[in-house]
């Protein structure tokens, strides 16, 4: 059987990377953590880390590097929408509790450099995409609200564990959660209805 192309096994060697770089940075944080414990995690040599990444700060933020596909959840109804962010939130946690995002929300706590990377993911990425489908003046203030709502409800569920939202079933946190969402992405379109368990109702 011919040996894999060297471009392929260089990618898949990358991603093995990214993916031991990612449990680290969730064990030990991103002050503990060293390119040769990646590294060893990873099953490679720490040369490969080096030539791949350069330094851990490069790492870290190609690892903890996150996108919203605002483009694909966005439709023409607001509140469905905001149910499309909110779903796509819970489901990718719940799915991938390692991913990028949980490992930058973890990491922000405790070091200053994830912290600013963190406000620069915000800032420009989230903020600025969701406020480009908002047809508002303040735009900006309400798709900052929508994501510290977000985020707030993700890492309080899946990094701190709550109580009661831990033992919420996506059902009850998207009935109580979309019309507030839903007000911030196109007030008057929330006026006068509800969501119960998922199901909007007109009052």
């Amino acid at each position: 059987m011919p040996s894999p192309a060297p471009e392929r096994k260089g990618q898949r060697t990358r991603q093995r990377i990214l993916s031991a770089a990612r449990r680290v940075f969730a064990e030990v944080g991103y002050e503990k953590a060293t390119i040769r414990g990646i590294a060893a995690a990873a099953d490679v040599d720490k040369s490969s880390v080096i030539q791949y990444f350069g330094t851990k700060s490069n790492l870290f933020r190609e690892a903890v590097h996150w996108t919203i596909p605002v483009a694909e959840l966005t439709v023409t109804d607001p509140a469905e929408t905001a149910e499309n962010y909110l779903r796509g939130l819970l489901s990718g946690w719940a799915a991938e509790p390692n991913g990028p995002m949980a490992v930058l929300l973890r990491n922000s706590m405790t070091s200053e450099d994830a912290l600013e990377l963190l406000r620069e993911q915000v800032t420009d990425h989230a903020v600025s995409s969701v406020a480009a489908t908002i047809d508002e003046p303040d735009a900006r203030l309400r798709a900052a609200l929508l994501s510290a709502m977000l985020m707030g409800i993700a890492s309080q569920r899946y990094l701190l564990r709550l109580p009661d939202l831990a033992a919420a079933s996506d059902d009850e946190i998207v009935a109580l959660t979309v019309p507030l969402l839903t007000a911030l992405i196109s007030p008057g379109s929330a006026a006068g209805s509800t969501t119960i368990l998922g199901e909007p109702e007109t009052s």
